[in-house]
């Protein structure tokens, strides 16, 4: 017998370009309740700000582990074209199914931001009383 046959070769898989696109909100969309009560969308911009700087003050606390770092100036990186907490919410969600090691961040990442939401939220009851 003469095999002649050649092995398999290998396949190269090529990826679709990456087309951003802005993430549409319903007003029915489950990410904008908490519980019962809807999240109100007030003073974003101040929220995000302060999400940034958490950022940051993560980052030079962490900029010693360089794998680290680098998801970090990525996540700052997206961070600064967030326009509302819901986009916030969204790429959290992409961060922990992306990159495992960011997950204890966005679990205090998310405990933060639910406080400036639970500060919002008094304030604004505050306001109406």
């Amino acid at each position: 017998m003469n095999d002649q046959s050649e092995p398999p070769t290998k396949k190269r898989r090529t990826e679709a370009p990456i087309q951003e696109q802005p993430i549409q909100l319903k007003e029915d969309d489950p990410i904008l309740s908490k519980g019962e009560e809807p999240i109100p969308l007030k003073d974003e911009e101040e929220e995000l700000e302060e999400l940034f700087l958490l950022l940051m003050r993560i980052h030079k606390l962490t900029r010693r582990n360089q794998e680290l770092k680098q998801v970090l100036d990525e996540t700052l990186a997206e961070t600064s074209k967030l326009r509302t907490r819901l986009d916030y919410l969204r790429v959290v969600h992409y961060l922990k199914a992306e990159n495992p090691m960011f997950k204890p961040i966005s679990i205090l990442l998310r405990w933060s931001f639910g406080m400036i939401i639970t500060n919002t939220t008094t304030s604004s009851r505050e306001d109406t009383v």
